[in-house]
């Protein structure tokens, strides 16, 4: 079995592996070896060994995975950040471009606003605020 190697990847898969190993060592650091060794039961040397070459092989395990994730179309994330189809997003900007073109300028927000108080009779006028 071969190997794919980085001048394999497209150079747009190329910068997207050097992102995510990039964000993987980040995330290591910030995080503390120690502790992410501990969380996934090895010993801290081998984290070091997975953010090095060793052996015969040319990249690191690290580099490794992030041509694979890069190879296969995925990214890594934070975990606190949402993904989103492009298309969708798309189509929701669309819709909200298409509102805020029916309106003039920001006062037609607040004329919309005011007549919403009014029908319902909780409008104030701004000099009672």
């Amino acid at each position: 079995m071969t190997t794919k190697s980085t001048t394999q990847l497209s150079p747009e898969q190329a910068a997207w592996s050097r992102n995510m190993q990039a964000q993987i060592l980040q995330a290591i650091d910030t995080t503390g070896q120690l502790v992410v060794a501990d969380c996934i039961g090895v010993d801290s040397s081998t984290i070091t060994k997975m953010k090095q070459p060793h052996g015969t092989a040319k990249h690191s395990d690290i580099e490794r995975l992030c041509h694979l994730l890069a190879a296969t179309g995925l990214k890594v994330v934070d975990k606190d950040m949402k993904c989103y189809d492009q298309n969708h997003v798309s189509w929701l900007y669309g819709l909200a471009k298409l509102g805020m073109n029916r309106s003039l300028d920001v006062d037609d927000f607040l004329h919309a606003d005011a007549a919403l108080q009014i029908a319902e009779g909780t409008y104030q006028p701004r000099g009672a605020l």
